[in-house]
């Protein structure tokens, strides 16, 4: 059926003079002319003057050689573009675990043990080529001069000399791994071997299951081989030293992490007439260009950004420099669990609540301190009086939970919001989420309306400092030098990183402008995309709260590096840069709601 071109030509034909078809469309157009549908729309992409396709499929060279996809003169738009960078580079990432990596040698030792004296000179030796370079592979016990239970980094280079495997040619080793299919013949082998054993069926069950698991390991090996394979300023090598304490755990692994996502989007870059990145949530612009191209010419980049379709009096962002005991908010790390902290931001909402028509979204820079100030509310009362007026709901951990939770918010919100006031003044208004800045919520969920008519952001939610891999790639750009295009190599006084936040501090203050700036936009980049839930046609309102002193600016100052410089343009520019006191926060809030409800009640 696939190799009949001429069902293959009619289906192409069809389609051509249909227009534009979606899945379903194409899958009937197969069905009538007996071919396949996917086989047959692939080779009408050289006649397209549209092609829609995932990222992973444009990124990867491979993916657009094998679709006869040509970018050559190409206008390339990429939509919700502020996940571009991290797609990319996480496309080249490769991961081995301590567990992969005993169970694909032990496997690979049983086969070579039983086969040994029928395989060839070559076989014999890629196969013991690739024993021992999982036995060096071993992040626990070839842990020398390091301490166990810490993560640490090193170059390519440096990682190949100090396993011993520099002299491998890995990639003669990767192509007869590949070309042998040796990893399915080991497994096959294995899995034969447990039913000559004659095993009872709920373990021969379980060996299915390691069989699949053993493959998966293999696979992971080959990823790794490659990843070595690189140059070595492209990428780093973390390697975890931690002990499992159950077998639930994962214990050690390597790890390789591509930095250097600009040298592959050149290649996209070099070919293409235009690159047009789309998104809501873009800035801060600087973010996405020193992670994809950082040595483009200013005049080759030009950025634009239009204003929000909402009239201006429909949007009220305000920074809450205090609360309402006086006391001022700053939710930095160091301070952020103080019991006057945590009571003075449970006050403020205990008060909001009263004011803040139907639904309110509060987010949190972690579940665990969302966890902790949930946990000190309960205890003092606060979280008894907020349930007066509001319900409360909190995002569950698992994703799988997510879209249960936002459903009964919103049928809360829903059955309690309309026409709570002319029932009963002190009855409940709505509801009230607790969210996770990261989360799934503050990503791709809509708060439109009701469900999202005042957005609280609880302090700057700059990425963890003990994340070794957002180290070295802050590292890494704090050392490229645009004026010759390439890194140079920037080291912090301290030589090592283990993987603790103090070792990360310090890092970071070791930074002079560069890779600190990408930390402070990382952080309100996340700021964006979690207060951007709201508002979502052109007849929405909500207030926008951000709850930290370091949003407070003097507007009479330029300063192009504050935090607020970072929002959106249609929220800068009407942000109150801060109350003097709660009392006019509150009259605000009450005006603002008070005017929507009037409208509301006109309509």
């Amino acid at each position: 059926m696939l190799r009949n071109h001429k069902r293959g030509k009619e289906f192409r034909s069809e389609a051509s003079q249909q227009g534009p078809l979606d899945i379903e469309d194409l899958v009937q157009i197969g069905h009538d002319f007996k071919t396949c549908p996917y086989y047959g729309s692939r080779s009408l992409v050289h006649t397209a003057d549209l092609v829609v396709l995932p990222y992973q499929s444009l990124l990867s060279k491979s993916s657009r050689e094998s679709l006869g996809l040509s970018l050559k003169d190409s206008v390339i738009v990429v939509d919700e573009a502020h996940n571009l960078a991290d797609s990319l580079v996480s496309m080249y990432n490769s991961k081995i675990t301590l567990s992969q990596l005993e169970l694909v040698h032990s496997h690979l030792e049983s086969y070579f043990i039983h086969f040994c004296n029928l395989l060839g000179p070559g076989n014999r030796r890629y196969i013991q080529i690739m024993m021992d370079c999982q036995s060096n592979f071993d992040p626990v016990s070839n842990a020398e001069g390091s301490k166990t239970g810490f993560e640490s980094s090193m170059a390519i280079n440096e990682f190949l000399f100090s396993q011993n495997i520099d002299n491998i040619n890995l990639f003669k080793l990767v192509r007869y791994i590949e070309e042998s299919t040796i990893m399915h013949k080991v497994c096959g082998y294995r899995n034969k071997l447990a039913f000559s054993e004659e095993v009872s069926a709920s373990k021969n069950d379980g060996e299915s299951s390691h069989d699949e698991s053993a493959l998966s390991g293999f696979q992971a090996l080959v990823s790794i081989l490659l990843s070595l394979t690189n140059k070595d300023g492209d990428g780093r090598i973390i390697i975890s030293r931690t002990k499992p304490k159950c077998s639930m755990e994962q214990g050690g692994f390597l790890k390789y992490v591509m930095l250097t996502g600009e040298k592959i989007f050149s290649e996209i870059l070099n070919q293409a007439h235009a690159v047009i990145l789309a998104g809501g949530t873009l800035q801060p612009i600087e973010e996405t260009k020193e992670r994809l191209f950082p040595w483009l010419p200013p005049d080759q980049l030009h950025f634009f950004s239009c204003g929000h379709i909402i009239p201006s009096e429909n949007i009220l962002p305000i920074v809450v420099p205090q609360g309402p005991s006086g006391h001022s908010f700053d939710f930095s790390y160091s301070v952020r669990s103080s019991s006057v902290m945590i009571q003075e931001l449970g006050l403020l909402i205990s008060n909001l609540v009263n004011i803040v028509p139907e639904g309110m979204v509060l987010f949190f820079s972690s579940f665990d301190y969302e966890g902790q100030v949930y946990d000190a509310w309960k205890e003092s009362g606060i979280i008894g009086r907020i349930m007066k007026k509001k319900r409360i709901f909190r995002e569950p951990r698992s994703s799988t939970d997510v879209e249960t939770v936002l459903k009964e918010y919103k049928e809360t919100i829903d059955a309690l919001s309309h026409n709570s006031s002319k029932r009963n003044p002190e009855s409940r208004n709505g509801a009230i989420l607790l969210a996770i800045v990261g989360g799934k919520v503050s990503e791709g969920i809509n708060f439109s309306d009701g469900m999202g008519r005042c957005m609280v952001m609880v302090g700057l939610p700059y990425p963890n400092p003990a994340d070794i891999e957002l180290m070295e790639r802050i590292k890494h750009i704090e050392g490229f030098d645009t004026s010759v295009g390439k890194n140079t190599k920037f080291q912090a006084e301290r030589s090592w990183y283990s993987g603790d936040a103090q070792a990360g501090l310090h890092i970071l203050k070791s930074c002079k402008h560069r890779g600190k700036q990408y930390y402070e936009n990382l952080c309100m980049k996340a700021v964006n995309q979690s207060i951007g839930r709201a508002i979502r046609h052109i007849n929405d309102y909500a207030a926008i709260l951000l709850v930290d002193k370091r949003y407070t600016y003097d507007p009479s100052e330029r300063n192009f590096s504050h935090s607020t410089n970072k929002l959106p343009q249609w929220i800068k520019g009407h942000l109150v840069s801060g109350t003097k006191n709660y009392g006019e926060l509150q009259r605000l809030l009450h005006q603002f709601f008070k005017f929507h409800k009037g409208k509301e009640d006109n309509r």
